[in-house]
């Protein structure tokens, strides 16, 4: 290389470098004003000297609004609080800091000290980022996770209280040997058919069954086969595609058996199956699949089948009414709840559960007699465990007295239940119901109250309160 060539490149190296820095400063200012996060620059007194894009974005202010200032005219104005340059650089040291704007912003602010070679602060860098919608969701989050610690709270304490209520009913052998084999039944999905006279409490053992399952957290989803027109079953266990049929959705709709999914399926009163439904139904419980009406896509479901019924379905497979293949499928495990009349144990433990939860739920005190007791526990209950509920209720919100005495008891439940007692509670209930007779037949005579109180030389109200304790009829739901 000659004199020449080295002279021109020695020309060339100050003008490279010239354009490396105009190059650098190119890209620093690049990345000034394109950085998301807001940059703040202040001197060593903490007057602004550069605002970048991202800072005006965060604090909602023009940056010749800024430029200029000092920064604690932006806490005075209102526009910030608390402002860090000025504490950073009388610290002399990085600060991190959450501030509020006057829009109600939430920006997380970092400043770090520059320093020259004295050692003097000569500038303030702040980083700021706006976390508005973050702190706004981590409350959000905080509150829904204290919501549904509450609600965890309360469905154990539900739970708890069921299983307590449930277990007052348990004092007979029977009732218990049944609620160990459904405990056991519950830890596992095989099919479940539980049978028994209308009122026993067959849902109740079905809820239970399915609490203690690992299914607990799916849903429970109870069908009444026999409370819905056959035409329209197939549609509500199955759904069905849009256009299915005349009227149907153009979405169509999801059954109860999909809806069921992760969960219990729980067919009550399974013997009003119709038999063309049947054959679906016995699909679901081999294959776990189903088919929508008006369909032909196979939908798998994962769940389990408690069927309950009041009704001999091993007669109705002899006879044709019922396909003794879904049957067999339904009976893996058979459960049977006696009636109450074959319990007399359990009905005075359901007499006082239902007394106690009627007396909370209508804010009123009341308590039974020792006669109505004896009366009501030597009654045989053909309406079960529904029909003591309801007439239990009956007797809290019509009884005049705090005290339920036996002439507050409808005819049939005194009449039936002094016939089967010998003892002196019999013999009270029978009196009772004589004296109720009587009035009854001077009413009749004498056509009202005061006139039939005069002549059976009572008060009006006591001839008031005998015929409305013998005007009760009979339980409903029984």
């Amino acid at each position: 290389m000659n004199q020449t060539d080295n002279r021109v490149l020695g020309r060339s190296e100050p003008d490279d470098e010239l354009v490396r820095l105009r190059q650098t400063c190119n890209d620093f200012e690049e990345i000034f004003r394109n950085s998301f996060d807001g940059i703040f620059v202040a001197d060593g007194n903490g007057m602004t000297l550069m605002v970048n894009p991202g800072c005006e974005r965060n604090y909602e202010r023009r940056a010749d609004e800024m430029v200029g200032r000092h920064v604690s005219e932006f806490e005075k104005n209102g526009w910030i609080r608390p402002v860090i340059a000025t504490r950073v650089a009388k610290e002399r040291k990085r600060i991190s800091a959450m501030q509020q704007t006057g829009g109600g912003k939430t920006i997380m602010v970092t400043g770090i000290p520059l320093f020259d070679d004295d050692g003097k602060v000569r500038k303030v860098i702040i980083n700021s980022r706006d976390t508005t919608e973050l702190v706004q969701l981590q409350e959000a989050l905080l509150r829904t996770r204290e919501d549904l610690q509450r609600v965890e709270t309360e469905v154990k304490e539900m739970r708890l209280q069921n299983l307590r209520s449930e277990a007052l009913a348990l004092k007979s052998q029977s009732m218990q040997r049944l609620s160990g084999l459904a405990t056991r039944v519950a830890k596992v999905d095989s099919a479940v058919l539980i049978s028994g006279e209308s009122g026993v409490g067959k849902e109740v053992l079905a809820r239970r069954i399915h609490k203690e399952s690992h299914r607990a957290a799916g849903p429970l989803i109870k069908i009444n086969c026999g409370a819905i027109p056959p035409e329209l079953l197939e549609s509500e266990l199955f759904g069905y595609e849009g256009g299915a049929f005349t009227g149907a959705l153009k979405q169509g709709k999801v059954g109860l058996i999909e809806t069921a999914n992760h969960g219990t399926l729980f067919l009550d009163e399974v013997g009003e199956l119709p038999m063309s439904l049947q054959v679906k139904l016995l699909q679901v419980l081999q294959d776990h699949t189903m088919v929508r009406v008006g369909g032909t896509r196979t939908i798998h479901v994962d769940l389990r089948v408690i069927a309950a019924t009041n009704r001999d379905l091993k007669a109705m497979t002899e006879q044709k009414q019922f396909r003794s293949d879904l049957y067999y499928r339904l009976n893996v495990v058979p459960l049977n709840v006696p009636p109450l009349r074959m319990r007399p144990d359990d009905i005075q433990p359901l007499i006082d559960h239902a007394l106690e939860e009627m007396c909370a739920s209508h804010r009123l005190e009341r308590s039974l007699s020792a006669t109505a007791l004896s009366c009501l526990l030597r009654y045989e209950w053909p309406g079960n465990v529904r029909e003591l509920r309801n007439l239990i209720e009956r007797l809290v919100v019509t009884s005049p007295g705090d005290v339920i005495d036996v002439t507050d008891l409808p005819d049939d439940v005194a009449g039936a239940a002094a016939e089967a007692d010998g003892s002196v509670h019999g013999f009270h209930a029978k009196v009772a119901l004589f004296e109720r007779q009587l009035v009854t037949d001077a009413m009749k005579k004498y056509g009202n109250t005061r006139a039939a109180a005069r002549q059976l030389r009572l008060s009006q109200s006591t001839v008031v309160r005998k015929l409305n304790a013998g005007r009760a009829g009979p339980a409903e739901g029984a």
